[in-house]
């Protein structure tokens, strides 16, 4: 007996005592012929004072179960309310008991799941993977956790953390001597929706950096490439001027024009990943551009493969870019016949048209900030191998392919390029089953009328007057010089933007019109552009480069240019462009 158990017991004894003293009776006479009076004194007494003990020991018994009882329905709150599943586990995974919070996360009684496998509780995927670390995790549950999918009704389940703890002691009634482990499910699927969502997001910056940093190369790329260009195709238009009709050299020439814009037609296309500006802006009309590439694309797919056409007739026109939308149908017609590989198979060209439909393009279009109001899609369909979850989620990285050898930006560019139309694309693809793009174009609303058609050639225009010619790249300049003396003007030059605004002080009073470059160094186009709006607000500026106009001309808001020449340019172009700004206030 210990010292705290020897000090209650004396004095539960001193208060019975004390009790028994303070009630004394007097003793009734007994016929006990071998106990003095004083024994039975005595014998009673201590009967007097066991009972007393006993009713005080009672007493003490009925409060401390009131007591345990109190604190049982205490814990009992606690682990059924707790905001966390509970769930008492022993070494095979069979559930000994679990608190309300789990059952309502799994929709089952404690009935249900009470000597059941915790593991069938789990998605499938999951439960392979738990059963096989379990017995590592029930050992030394410390410090590990476990991440599974539980599924629930019809709502798509939810996701669980789960973290455990073992029970050093028995549990239940009868009592369970073996080792069990405490299990807590905290359900963290608002967790995941956000980590997802995060991820998304970085995803989202990740390809807008990527576009952004293409955008700055191809930029680069295209201002150096396009002057050489710039030089080829002027002198081949000078050439085919000077020569006669008949010519045997002038085939020869236009195979280098052609070539020449060719060259300048990639840089634009390279331009268009970066999803800016669009190009050339005209009305499309989708049955007679796809009816013009017919042919073309038969050529260009697998001979095993066959091109199904449905085109919705009477659709709305798009405003866009003829040579990129022809760029997106061939880029993935080509991808649907590689997908073919050397099965037969059939690939979908169809075309239609998307009222306004806000809801569907918000559940299907999620990243996308379209519009509302009328798309023409464009949707190419094949029966080929498909692509996996892994291959999707990169197909529109540049340089990506799951060919032996890449070709380039690939299906990128055709991302850019939708883009850069305000559409958007969506892709849909199952192993073995196939894939699918659509592609959205905005609509001109039905009562808007559609862009004019161009008009009729008119006779070529001969200016007046003197140009001012400022380009760093000395044969642009040279070029440029003879196109514009051959048609009838003198002609200033100047080699970056300090020499130009010294030439326009000097000789503002005879300079009609400023051609100027924009990336020039120390002191580009838009700088030279402000300093000569500070001599004469009236200054005739147009501006040459190999960028975009769309992405050019809003750097000019409230102080707008006289014109835009999009390098690399004919002589044709070139007098096209100076004929607007020249010929304002003549009869």
């Amino acid at each position: 007996m210990t010292q705290d158990a020897q000090n209650g017991t004396k004095s539960l004894r001193e208060k019975a005592e004390t009790s028994a003293a303070r009630h004394r009776p007097e003793p009734e006479p007994v016929d006990l012929p071998k106990l003095s009076s004083e024994q039975v004194h005595k014998l009673v007494h201590e009967l007097q004072v066991h009972q007393i003990e006993l009713e005080m020991q009672n007493e003490e018994l009925r409060r401390i179960m009131t007591d345990l009882e109190e604190s049982h329905k205490h814990f009992s709150l606690l682990f059924h309310r707790a905001p966390i599943g509970y769930l008492v586990l022993d070494q095979v995974g069979l559930i000994h008991e679990v608190n309300d919070t789990f059952c309502r996360m799994v929709g089952h009684d404690r009935k249900q799941l009470v000597s059941t496998p915790f593991a069938e509780c789990m998605a499938s995927e999951d439960r392979s993977v738990f059963l096989a670390r379990y017995r590592a995790f029930f050992k030394n549950p410390e410090g590990k956790h476990f991440e599974a999918l539980f599924p629930r009704g019809r709502d798509g389940g939810f996701h669980a953390h789960l973290e455990g703890a073992m029970l050093g002691h028995s549990l239940g009634r009868p009592p369970v001597n073996n080792p069990l482990l405490l299990l807590a499910v905290t359900d963290i699927t608002e967790r995941k929706w956000a980590e997802n969502k995060r991820l998304q997001l970085e995803r989202q910056m990740q390809e807008t950096q990527k576009l952004e940093s293409l955008g700055v190369l191809a930029g680069g790329i295209a201002h150096d490439f396009n002057n050489l260009l710039t030089v080829i195709l002027g002198n081949a238009s000078l050439a085919l001027d000077d020569l006669p009709p008949n010519s045997a050299a002038r085939e020869s020439l236009e195979a280098i024009e052609s070539t020449a814009l060719r060259a300048a037609e990639l840089c634009r296309q390279m331009l268009a990943y970066s999803g800016k500006g669009r190009f050339v802006i005209e009305s499309i009309q989708f049955g007679t551009l796809i009816g013009e590439m017919v042919s073309l694309l038969r050529a260009s797919i697998s001979k095993k493969a066959i091109l199904n056409l449905n085109l919705q007739e009477s659709l709305p026109a798009v405003r866009g870019d003829p040579s990129q939308i022809r760029q997106i149908v061939m880029n993935l017609v080509i991808n649907a016949s590689e997908a073919l590989g050397d099965h037969a198979g059939t690939i979908t060209l169809s075309t239609g048209l998307l009222d306004q439909l806000s809801e569907y393009l918000a559940e299907d279009y999620p990243d996308e900030q379209l519009a509302e109001g009328p798309y023409v899609w464009l949707e190419v369909a094949d029966t080929g191998c498909g692509m996996d979850p892994e291959t999707q989620r990169r197909i529109f990285e540049p340089f990506f392919t799951t060919k032996f050898t890449g070709r380039g930006l690939g299906l990128s560019a055709v991302l850019g390029i939708v883009r850069g139309h305000q559409g958007a694309l969506k892709v849909h693809s199952e192993r073995s089953k196939g894939t699918t793009f659509k592609v959205l174009f905005p609509a001109i609303p039905q009562d808007r009328p559609a862009l004019s058609q161009p008009s009729e050639a008119k006779p070529p225009w001969k200016g007046a007057g003197t140009i001012l010619l400022v380009d760093d790249e000395e044969s642009v300049r040279t070029m440029g010089n003879r196109m514009l003396e051959r048609n009838g003007f003198r002609v200033l030059t100047a080699a970056d933007g300090r020499e130009a605004l010294e030439i326009y002080r000097a000789r503002r009073d005879e300079i009609a019109l400023v051609l100027l470059d924009l990336t020039m160094p120390d002191l580009d186009g838009e700088e030279t552009f402000h300093e000569l709006r500070r001599i004469d607000p009236n200054v005739r500026v147009v501006m040459s480069s190999g960028y975009t106009e769309s992405e050019i001309i809003p750097r000019f808001a409230g102080q707008p240019l006289a014109g835009f020449l999009q390098k690399p340019y004919s002589t044709t172009a070139l007098m096209d462009c100076l004929r607007i700004p020249l010929s304002e206030g003549e009869p």
